[in-house]
């Protein structure tokens, strides 16, 4: 994964943008690249920009998938184009969401067409919402089948009796209220930030299969929050790009060839592709404190911290991990941030009382501005 360099320019106070189920049950698409959004500026204490440009890592997401949690164990096959995805994904987040039933008294099947109710329960109130959903029977299936209590799927059968086809309650669900972002049904909710990036030919799903970690939450949800479903997001970042502001109004900033080189360096080395992902996974997690986490949560970002060492080294003053689910049509958020699409976890690297980095801008009179919000070192006093 090297290093793709694009321009971020920053001239008084503007700024340009950065850039059906089978088998197992999975939904997976490819994501474009993403845009990070400009923020009101906020008034910092005085202090001064040390070079004239300084330099963000940026990275940004793909691909994904989206799985049951029911299926990360089960003996499913993935269609092949998923299969690619999950061999090559680098971070997980397990998330909440209600669980997804089927209405047997209100289920038909014409033969064509899935008509009924879904059921989910919130704190054991009952909720039903009507459905419609083409399903055709393939795959030499002769009969569709509702699944025993508590009818969490439906199945197809072929002659001989075998399952092959199978369409959870929970897929269908995505498909409704798809223009009420806030509705429960297009939110989940992040309980843990994990890194499914090790190498060799063992896939997310594979490393999944025996995490502790997720056979934790599972119990817990299971005992805690028996309305509740598990889901894994599996996501595949892209190699990170470097993206450089660039303040004419810093008069005091270094803006000799002393400069140049340190542009040179951090173009010419480049951060590894496990470094890359150790920085994604550290940023979400101090971003979305999930309840399940533990490491970064409090202390990220420090100059203690070896997942920051070559950041420090090449001197990059900020951090922008950015995660969209916006083909998804699902929202993320966590008991600290609200749900949305599209999140950016901007992490400054630098303390802005020492000195002013990537996302600080002069102000013309001798002053500096927070440009872009964002988590710093010194937030981590404060927690």
């Amino acid at each position: 994964m090297h290093a793709q360099l694009s321009l971020h320019w920053r001239i008084f106070g503007q700024s340009s943008h950065f850039q059906q189920l089978r088998g197992m049950a999975v939904l997976h698409k490819f994501l474009d690249n993403l845009t990070l959004r400009e923020i009101a500026p906020i008034k910092m204490k005085k202090t001064q920009r040390k070079f004239l440009s300084e330099f963000a890592v940026n990275l940004f997401t793909s691909r994904w998938l989206l799985i049951p949690s029911s299926q990360v164990t089960s003996d499913g096959v993935m269609p092949n184009d998923a299969a690619k995805v999950s061999k090559n994904c680098h971070i997980y987040l397990i998330c909440e969401r209600p669980a997804l039933s089927f209405e047997k008294s209100s289920f038909s099947y014409d033969g064509e067409k899935l008509t009924g109710n879904l059921v989910h329960k919130i704190e054991g109130v009952e909720h039903k919402t009507p459905f419609e959903q083409e399903f055709p029977l393939l795959d030499d299936a002769v009969e569709l089948r509702l699944s025993n209590y508590p009818h969490r799927e439906v199945q197809t059968f072929n002659g001989s009796g075998e399952c092959v086809r199978y369409l959870p309650a929970s897929a269908i669900s995505f498909k409704q209220h798809p223009h009420n972002l806030d509705h429960l049904f297009r939110k989940l909710k992040v309980l843990y930030v994990g890194q499914a990036f090790g190498g060799g030919n063992r896939t997310a799903i594979d490393r999944l299969r025996s995490h502790a970690t997720l056979q934790k939450i599972l119990a817990e949800v299971s005992y805690d929050s028996p309305d509740s479903e598990i889901m894994v997001l599996i996501i595949e970042y892209e190699p990170y790009r470097i993206i450089a502001s660039m303040d004419g109004r810093a008069k005091e900033a270094i803006g000799d060839e002393r400069d140049e080189k340190r542009f040179i360096s951090i173009i010419d080395n480049h951060l590894k592709q496990g470094q890359q992902i150790s920085l994604a996974e550290a940023a979400l997690i101090r971003y979305f404190q999930p309840k399940y986490n533990k490491i970064y949560k409090k202390n990220f970002p420090s100059r203690e911290l070896k997942v920051l060492a070559q950041c420090y080294e090449y001197d990059f003053s900020a951090l922008v991990v950015e995660i969209n689910t916006d083909e998804l049509n699902l929202s993320l958020y966590s008991d600290t941030v609200a749900p949305a699409m599209h999140h950016i976890a901007n992490i400054d690297l630098v303390d802005y009382e020492q000195r002013a980095g990537f996302f600080h801008m002069a102000t013309g009179n001798g002053e500096y501005v927070i440009h872009t919000p964002a988590i710093g070192s010194l937030q981590n006093k404060d927690d």
